[in-house]
């Protein structure tokens, strides 16, 4: 993914600069923002994540349904839960898109006046507010869980928060590199704070995926 590239490369420059800017301080940055990123997918294992990315200029309404039924297919393949991130950023004012519920509970997908139903009642259990308009500034994620018989329970998922674990190690391993005047220690503290707090402010965007 382009982005976390990037992303590794500035956490890698700026850590082992601050550090000595020496090859070993370069190393040492690197690794620990490697690590920064290994470790919410370790932390995250047995839930799926998928992405869908509509098209700003043109967006359609039929990629997001068929993203709805990659994670209802997959989480009943599987049997363990899934988030979607869904952007449907736009400067455009129109169109609209909105998750509902019918009255007969299937899922439907409103783009301004046209409606798309899913087909499957009773497959989506909506914990999250409906209709549900998708934001056009940023994007959203839903937490899918499997609710027996080929169902999901779908909630919007709350944006995470690093908890102190997450921080603690960096901070005391700085700390410690400037108490007993360790440079690559410092890098490597530095490096991945620097790259998980690039990721925890980056959690309301989707990746680059064009699609599911």
């Amino acid at each position: 993914m382009v982005w976390r590239s990037y992303a590794i490369v500035l956490s890698t420059l700026c850590a082992g600069w601050l550090a000595g800017a020496s090859l070993g301080t370069f190393l040492a940055a690197a690794a620990a923002a490697a690590a920064a990123a290994w470790l919410p997918l370790r932390t995250r294992s047995g839930t799926h994540v998928l992405f869908v990315n509509l098209d700003p200029q043109k967006p359609d309404p039929a990629l997001l349904m068929e993203a709805f039924r990659t994670a209802l297919a997959l989480i009943r393949r599987t049997g363990y839960p899934a988030r979607l991130r869904i952007s449907a950023a736009s400067r455009q004012p129109h169109p609209v898109f909105r998750v509902d519920i019918t009255r007969d509970g299937d899922l439907e997908l409103l783009c301004d006046s046209r409606r798309s139903a899913f087909k499957q009642p009773g497959a989506w259990l909506a914990d999250h507010p409906v209709p549900l308009t998708l934001p056009r500034t940023r994007s959203v994620t839903l937490s899918l869980e499997p609710c027996g018989a080929g169902r999901v329970r779908a909630s919007l998922a709350p944006r995470a928060a690093p908890s102190p674990c997450q921080w603690g190690a960096p901070v005391s391993a700085a700390v410690a590199a400037l108490a007993f005047d360790l440079p690559c220690l410092l890098a490597a503290a530095l490096g991945f704070a620097t790259y998980a707090c690039l990721l925890h402010n980056q959690s309301d965007r989707a990746q680059q995926n064009a699609c599911v």
